[in-house]
């Protein structure tokens, strides 16, 4: 059912309070239109909660309606909230709402602590859980149009229908071995991205920062945090304020009138408002002392030795999460592995560093199951062997 009123939309909530009351979870998903656009638009939001005779449903036109109350649901800790691939709904409604998530369970985090790959998609999950066969043909289906068709609605709520039982499936499969509460670290952390404020500071490290001079990174680092702001404003995507090629240009070039900026290859057509924008941040980034500009590769260069160390233990962090059947990418993240590296480097040079402890690769569920075993063998305590039952490698502590 569609949900277009606003008298249809606080029925359908108070149907589903009364379902969460009861200790049912509640799932939701939302399509919305992201191209052209800084903010993504919500275009729909599908919620479901099982009862004892059935379910709670409904597909909701948010175009026009007070959305308060489901955002209050989404809020609630006491509400196990249902998603897949969760991030971008999550986002949307801190976005819109402000509403934090709380007590998200995210059907595809639990299933890379299951064996089932990192990113397992819908379909497929339905498909393993269930045995339905779910379609694709609305995949790319602009949402923004209105009206929407049964079709539509259908597929759309079919992102929804079969969550509660494979929630309950995955849940019973991680309580049994005992993963439950490492499922539950991620889908935390997943709660907190959402919600992560803009870090418009350091936009600048998402363009090719070689063959930069300290003078000119500098310039791009203003350059980048104003156009993120232009971009949140006008609600645009930030290369359609200006194009990356003539961000990279204009650090180089450092244009000081609106016509140098206009004679830059991809910026002629640039209004004037915008233009002079762009100019102020030029001129604030060369009045900053030289002392706080970025560092360029060159300066800041990687000890050689650390791809030697970190392609070691990859080896044994690959080994363990195909032994322990979890996903590579949440046992040992890329940029994990690299700190662990740094640090016992410095320490190794008789630098300060903090405990181990403090590391995402040591810390919690990551350090029982491979962080530890990873400083035993940076501290020579342990070395890598093929096991031959697996023909995995394997630590064994060194005698």
């Amino acid at each position: 059912m569609l949900i277009k009123t606003q008298n249809q939309f606080d029925t359908l909530v108070a149907d589903l309070q009364a379902a969460t009351a009861k200790g049912a979870p509640l799932a939701f998903d939302t399509e919305f239109l992201s191209e052209k656009r800084y903010y993504a638009k919500l275009c729909l939001v599908q919620v479901l909660a099982p009862t004892e005779n059935g379910v709670v449903e409904g597909a909701i036109d948010p175009f026009g309606l007070d959305l308060t109350a489901l955002a209050a649901m989404i809020a609630d800790p006491a509400i196990v909230k249902l998603v897949h691939s969760g991030s971008a709904d999550l986002q949307i409604f801190w976005q819109l709402f402000e509403t934090q998530a709380t007590n998200v369970f995210d059907t595809q985090i639990a299933a890379a602590f299951l064996g089932y790959g990192h990113q397992i998609g819908y379909a497929d999950m339905v498909r393993r859980f269930t045995g339905a066969q779910i379609s694709k043909t609305m995949q790319y289906t602009d949402w923004s149009t209105r009206p929407l068709s049964d079709e539509q609605i259908e597929y759309a709520m079919d992102d929804v229908r079969y969550l509660p039982p494979i929630y309950a499936d995955l849940k019973a499969q991680l309580e049994k071995r005992g993963r439950l509460s490492w499922a539950q670290f991620e889908f935390e952390r997943a709660e907190k991205k959402a919600t992560r404020p803009e870090d418009d500071e350091n936009a600048y490290q998402r363009f090719n920062l070689s063959k930069l001079k300290r003078k000119q990174l500098a310039v791009l680092r203003e350059l980048a945090a104003t156009r993120q702001r232009l971009a949140r404003e006008s609600n645009k995507p930030p290369s359609f304020i200006v194009p990356d090629l003539a961000m990279l240009q204009m650090a180089r070039q450092q244009p000081e009138s609106v016509a140098d900026l206009r004679a830059i290859r991809g910026m002629p057509g640039v209004p004037e408002k915008i233009a002079n924008t762009l100019l102020d941040a030029i001129d604030d980034s060369l009045e900053t002392d030289p002392e706080t500009w970025p560092e360029t590769r060159s300066d800041n260069r990687p000890d050689p030795r650390l791809d030697s160390i970190v392609a070691l233990m990859n080896v044994v962090a690959t080994a363990r999460a195909t032994s322990e059947e979890i996903s590579r990418s949440y046992l040992a993240p890329r940029e994990a592995i690299g700190e662990l590296a740094q640090w016992w480097l410095d320490r190794a040079a008789n630098q300060q560093v903090a405990e181990a402890s403090t590391l995402e690769i040591a810390d919690g569920w990551r350090g029982e199951i491979l962080g530890r075993d990873l400083l035993k063998l940076l501290d020579g305590q342990a070395v890598i062997a093929l096991d031959a039952a697996t023909g995995l490698p394997q630590l064994r502590d060194f005698a």
